[in-house]
């Protein structure tokens, strides 16, 4: 890669997301349905699909080309809207992801009295990516499967100084971050603790601010939030339904002036972080427990687009609005300040004397009345009891990874994909509409567009493989066609031509219009395949480093599964709904595991054949 090449200067060159012609939209979109209707159900769905294509979806088709062309992303907007500030249900949570740092993993095991030093260390490597971010000196990504071809940057613009504020009938992002040549932007992080919030600095005259200086204003901080009874917990706010957010923080400002300037200080910050005084979680699965749900919800700040929780042993964890950017974006950022510490040439113990005098980290004093002390309470009874009962599995799985997926000639995000199915069908003996997340960052301002993931050919592969009666050369053969079809999907996703994203946009063109809901999504075929995010398997690969995140499943009988793919090993998070009787995360994850061990002794057949 030249070291002339900037990190936006593709940006202007991306191509256009492409609107798919629509018969082929449909086409796909009734060849997904078949698993999950039944003959009279599909001529049903057929006949109301072919209404559709020659009459209002054609009309509405046309529309969409219309605003196209005036868009270089027909979705951006659209997405952001309907897909996060539209809902009204508390995005902590449902729709916020979380996981633990991998640094526990190598450089940074639980070790009691070590947050502050580690806290002052990770805020000093912010620092630095934050600098880069601002300096354009990330590396453009390139998409190695399309020829190298770049992808879109502006997932990273939009991971620091960003926020959600709530609204009473749809919420909207703020975002404040800037490149050096587009300006100045604030470059301060707010900590919290025992319910209180300070702002602090952590650039000054153009470069970080050091870890011995980071370390005096965090123990100033640390001394005077624990020498105080619990403080308001205003953050526990942001865990409450959207509307009733939106009305506390309206009451709030006009409590006192003072309200909206720590407001703003928040909402402008570079990223929010946790002082934790109470939870020392050892493994990744308790810091995924504590970071995706946990129980310091006075301490959160859940529309911030990266609320960091440094535990009080020293482990690291994060809760993350999927708003503004994929967890993709937020897991590269990730991966760049592990190296970060990694490397660090910066050594210093905690009697270094700082270098510079700074200023006394600001406290941001909120005036709070009974009214937003009894919301305060009431959101986190609320947060607390949907918190508890979501089931978190955070596991590896050693016995292959990457190296021997390849050696089986199929596609490692394929390979796995056939694992889930499989294990699905074996714990309940029925396919699940699953969605799987690819990425449209070929494209400018891409995002995602679904994988569904479960097709006849998957079907038709999981019933041959608890079928005694079925000969393995008929497996084979039904594997390798139910992979052949994976493939052919993905490719088409992240070429911009899934169904999910176009059938989103005629459906809001509809409504925009005033037309009356057509038929196609009202249609039984439309939810059961997974239509209006009801997909009972919700999929993502989080890529090939350490780093995975959690979220919670779509609908109440369903799973949420993330999964990284490395040369030796394998790492997966699983959730579920504890009080859903049909699921269990943690017997998913066995049985996974037990179909992973299968499907080795079953590809490497296949491998023997070719």
């Amino acid at each position: 890669m030249a070291s002339t090449e900037r990190m936006y200067q593709y940006q202007d060159s991306l191509p256009s997301l492409p609107v798919p012609p629509l018969q082929k939209s449909l086409d796909k979109y009734l060849e997904s349905v078949k698993p999950f209707v039944t003959d009279e159900e599909y001529k049903h769905t057929e006949k109301v699909v072919t209404e559709f294509g020659n009459g209002v979806g054609r009309q509405l088709h046309a529309k969409l080309e219309e605003h196209a062309k005036h868009q270089k992303n027909w979705l951006e907007a659209w997405w952001e809207e309907v897909a996060y500030m539209m809902s009204r249900e508390p995005i902590a949570v449902n729709i916020n992801f979380g996981g633990p740092y991998p640094f526990h993993e190598d450089i940074w095991p639980s070790k009691p009295g070590s947050q502050l030093y580690r806290m002052s260390m990770l805020m000093w490597s912010y620092a630095k990516l934050w600098l880069m971010l601002r300096r354009e000196e990330i590396p453009v990504d390139k998409a190695r499967a399309l020829g190298n071809k770049p992808m879109c940057m502006k997932q990273y613009h939009d991971l620091f100084n960003i926020c959600r504020v709530p609204g009473t009938t749809s919420d909207k992002i703020v975002r404040h971050h800037k490149t050096e040549s587009e300006g100045s932007c604030p470059c301060n992080i707010v900590i919290s603790r025992n319910g209180y919030m300070f702002s602090v600095d952590i650039v000054q005259n153009g470069e970080p601010v050091t870890p011995p200086e980071l370390f005096k204003q965090l123990t100033a901080i640390k001394n005077v939030c624990d020498s105080r009874q619990r403080g308001p917990g205003v953050g526990a706010l942001t865990a409450w339904d959207r509307t009733s957010w939106a009305e506390a923080r309206q009451h709030l400002i006009e409590l006192d002036p003072t309200n909206k300037k720590n407001l703003d200080v928040i909402e402008t910050s570079i990223i929010a972080m946790v002082m934790d005084m109470e939870q020392s979680p050892t493994t990744g699965e308790e810091i995924a427990e504590m970071s995706l749900g946990g129980t310091d919800v006075y301490n959160r700040w859940f529309d911030k687009s990266s609320c960091i929780i440094v535990y009080s042993n020293g482990v690291i964890g994060c809760n993350c609005d999927h708003a503004p950017a994929d967890a993709i974006a937020a897991i590269y950022g990730v991966n760049i300040l592990h190296n970060l510490l990694r490397k660090a040439d910066y050594s210093w113990t905690e009697n270094c004397l700082p270098e510079q005098d700074l200023p006394e980290p600001e406290e941001l004093k909120f005036t709070v009345d009974e009214r937003i002390q009894k919301n305060i309470d009431v959101s986190a009874e609320q947060y607390l009891n949907l918190a508890s009962n979501v089931e978190v599995v955070y596991q590896p799985f050693h016995g292959y990874g990457k190296k021997v997926i390849k050696s089986f000639q199929i596609h490692p995000d394929t390979f796995i994909q056939q694992v889930i199915q499989l294990t699905y069908y074996k714990l309940h003996r029925k396919p699940a509409p699953t969605y799987e997340t690819a990425t449209t960052r070929q494209f400018y301002h891409g995002r995602t567009e679904t994988v569904r993931s479960c097709t006849m050919e998957s079907l038709e592969w999981c019933k041959s493989v608890l079928d005694k009666k079925v000969p393995l050369s008929k497996k084979l053969a039904l594997f390798k066609k139910s992979a052949e079809k994976h493939g052919k999907l993905m490719f088409e996703a992240v070429s911009g031509h899934g169904c999910d994203r176009h059938l989103l946009g005629l459906q809001i063109l509809a409504k925009a219009s005033g037309i009356a809901t057509p038929e196609i999504f009202l249609d039984q075929a439309w939810t059961k395949s997974g239509g209006n995010g009801s997909f009972v398997l919700s999929t993502s690969l989080a890529g090939y480093s350490q780093t995975i995140g959690a979220c919670a499943p779509m609908v109440h009988n369903g799973y949420a599964l993330t999964y990284i793919i490395l040369d030796e090993r394998l790492g997966f998070t699983v959730t579920a709904w504890k009080d859903n009787s049909e699921t269990n995360a943690h017997k998913f994850f066995r049985t996974l595991t037990d179909t992973l061990n299968e499907l080795r002794a079953l590809t490497s057949a296949v491998t023997n054949e070719i």
